[in-house]
């Protein structure tokens, strides 16, 4: 997911990433924001790992932050003044996706249809 906040106080509300067993295991979150000064800008992360500790991360330019989703790990991204950039990348358990796509295809009343990879066509 590619993110840019206009900096007109927007921010993303405290969420977890894997509420309900998505499959994701694993948050990359990596910080495109060049002179970014947080007493300024704002727009910082904040992640609740267990009360009373929260961490409070600037999104330097260049930084990466990586967090594991085995326990829940609230997080959010204050409100930011000015534009500010990130690509963020998760990490899937391959079978707990599996088990979450067949659930999301069962109670929308799909049909799951498996091709084997040698049958799956192909471009040259």
């Amino acid at each position: 997911m590619v993110a840019c906040y206009s900096g007109n106080w927007l921010e993303y509300v405290r969420h977890v990433d894997n509420p309900s067993g998505s499959g994701r295991c694993l948050t990359c979150i990596y910080y495109l924001n060049r002179l970014w000064d947080s007493k300024v800008h704002g727009g910082g992360l904040q992640i609740y790992p267990g009360l009373p500790l929260v961490v409070s991360i600037e999104p330097l330019f260049d930084r990466l932050v990586i967090f594991w989703l085995e326990r829940p790990n609230p997080h959010e991204v204050k409100p930011a003044y000015a534009t500010r950039y990130a690509v963020t990348v998760w990490y899937f358990d391959a079978k707990e996706r599996a088990e979450a796509k067949g659930k999301y295809q069962l109670a929308s009343g799909q049909k799951m249809v498996q091709v084997p990879v040698s049958q799956a066509s192909r471009t040259s």
